[in-house]
């Protein structure tokens, strides 16, 4: 009779602790990774054309972002050819995965501006917004691309 006593106390035991760690687990769960809901800044959305890359004003052609938050997509022109990936947002960080882009050769200065661009691209960026200025920066680089809402959106 002892015996089972013993073992019937064991297992009370046992469940009380499974379940303490079930819920100790879901607590921790819920103080996780920040949303993008419980973030300062509302992401940018909407075409977004680049006017400036790493300090450079942009006047032989300018690439384009446009943010689709609901396919998780970033799509646009690097300046000659289009490009598109999976938009990544995490914090206040943009990153793209799975970049591809056409093949189409321009120009050389053109063709210039867009490897610097998707050089920038690939990386995962900081960003801020004021107003329709949005700005993008990497660790080492400040506003890497500064791009500006357009109008028609």
């Amino acid at each position: 009779m002892r015996g089972l006593y013993f073992t019937t106390r064991l297992n009370s035991l046992n469940t009380i602790l499974f379940g303490s760690f079930i819920i100790l687990g879901l607590m921790g769960s819920c103080g996780g990774s920040k949303t993008i809901k419980e973030s300062q800044s509302t992401p940018p959305t909407g075409l977004y054309q680049v006017i400036e890359i790493e300090g450079m004003s942009i006047s032989e052609t300018q690439p384009t972002l446009n943010f689709d938050l609901e396919q998780n997509r970033l799509t646009g022109s690097a300046g000659c050819n289009q490009f598109g990936g999976s938009l990544i947002i995490s914090q206040e960080k943009i990153s793209v995965d799975s970049l591809m882009t056409t093949k189409m050769y321009c120009s050389d200065a053109v063709m210039a501006i867009e490897y610097k661009f998707l050089r920038n691209i690939g990386r995962p960026m900081q960003w801020t917004q004021n107003g329709d200025t949005l700005s993008l920066s990497a660790d080492e680089i400040p506003n890497v691309m500064i791009a500006v809402k357009t109008k028609d959106q």
